[in-house]
């Protein structure tokens, strides 16, 4: 690529996908290349559809997590999520998926 193309080549480091309920909204995956792994790129995304979530007048926020992801569960733990129940054997490989909320 020249400097003077007109073709440039973005990468998405981050994404976050989000369903939109009538009262809640439930973050369906996120997820960040290893290689910009904690660089706080997912605790934004999260802040975003918080604040996506009370302009929208969302309740709370959901999402499941495998029970065996430490590093995303510490994450949702410190971004104020709180484990509500447990989904057993929920993924096909058998691990059970917690199921947290964040209260807006």
């Amino acid at each position: 690529m020249t400097p003077d193309s007109n073709v440039f080549f973005k990468a998405v480091a981050a994404s976050l996908e989000l369903m939109r309920g009538v009262d809640d909204a439930e973050i369906l995956n996120i997820e960040t290349l290893p290689s910009h792994r904690r660089q706080g790129l997912a605790q934004g995304l999260l802040l975003e559809a918080f604040e996506w979530a009370r302009q929208n007048q969302r309740q709370a926020v959901w999402l499941e997590v495998r029970s065996g992801n430490k590093a995303a569960i510490h994450l949702y733990l410190k971004t104020g999520f709180v484990q509500v129940g447990i989904r057993k054997r929920y993924y096909s490989d058998g691990e059970d998926a917690l199921v947290m909320k964040y209260t807006l």
